[in-house]
């Protein structure tokens, strides 16, 4: 299942959690969104991002306010230089 999720709002984390890191201020940008087969990850392609997904010392959480505003949050678990791989908290049992 592919979308144009439009502007929606993304806060990125980077570091890993209890380690020295930083989290951005929420943003809006226009971003495309996929759900994987796993059904609870999604392939993320921000269009106005770039170069931010690659700086150090990593990306490793998201959180994105949809448009009707539901909000996916989790891990990053794959970061390319256009996209990367969000895995929800919020599995379902």
């Amino acid at each position: 299942m592919s979308f144009n999720a439009g502007n929606v709002e993304i806060t990125l984390t980077y570091g890993k959690p209890g380690e020295l890191g930083r989290t951005s201020e929420p943003q809006k940008y226009s971003v495309a969104m996929q759900r994987m087969h796993s059904c609870y990850s999604f392939t993320v392609v921000p269009l106005e991002i770039g170069v931010a997904l690659l700086k150090a010392p990593g990306l490793s959480r998201a959180r994105i306010r949809l448009t009707d505003g539901t909000v996916v949050e989790g891990s990053v678990r794959n970061v390319q230089h256009n996209y990367f791989e969000l895995v929800e908290d919020k599995r379902p049992a």
